[in-house]
């Protein structure tokens, strides 16, 4: 019995189903395209390159302060680097391969490693002097109290000339 799917016709046949070969094609770009996604290095040796690895940060606002928080896991306070320049905080350090093999060889490593330095734009102008950062189980705090902005309103004398 013949199927009605073009894809589940017997490959005997001799020639190929030209709908078959095209889903053969739409599955080979859809499995590159997604493979793209994957962080760069992230399965490969080169993930211990420089660069390979860049923490993942959480920004919120409230009327007093913003607040950063950084996932740096695996670091301790020696290893990274917290500075503010104008309404630019800077985050950067280094992450170092822990994973020694007793035998000597390493099978699979999914970890990343490498410096890092992350830039984060701030919105709005921040005290500098009150900044404050705590940093406990693998997760940064940046504190970031907020300029108090005087009255917007200001009243203008008109003059008449």
């Amino acid at each position: 019995m013949t199927s009605l799917l073009p894809w589940r016709r017997d490959r005997t046949l001799g020639a190929r189903d030209p709908f078959f070969a095209f889903r053969e094609d739409m599955d080979r770009l859809f499995e590159g395209l997604w493979q793209s996604f994957e962080p760069e290095g992230f399965f490969a040796p080169e993930a211990e390159k420089a660069g390979a690895w860049t923490p993942r940060v959480a920004l919120s606002e409230s009327e007093s302060e913003i607040r950063v928080d950084a996932d740096l896991p695996g670091l301790g306070e020696k290893d990274f680097e917290v500075l503010l320049e104008g309404d630019l905080l800077t985050l950067k350090g280094e992450k170092r391969p822990e994973h020694e093999a007793p035998g000597g060889e390493t099978r699979h490593v999914e970890r990343a490693y490498g410096r890092f330095e992350r830039a984060i734009m701030l919105p709005c102008e921040v005290d500098a002097e009150r900044v404050s950062a705590k940093y406990l189980n693998g997760v940064l705090r940046v504190t970031l109290p907020k300029v108090e902005a005087e009255s917007a309103v200001r009243r203008i004398e008109v003059r008449s000339s």
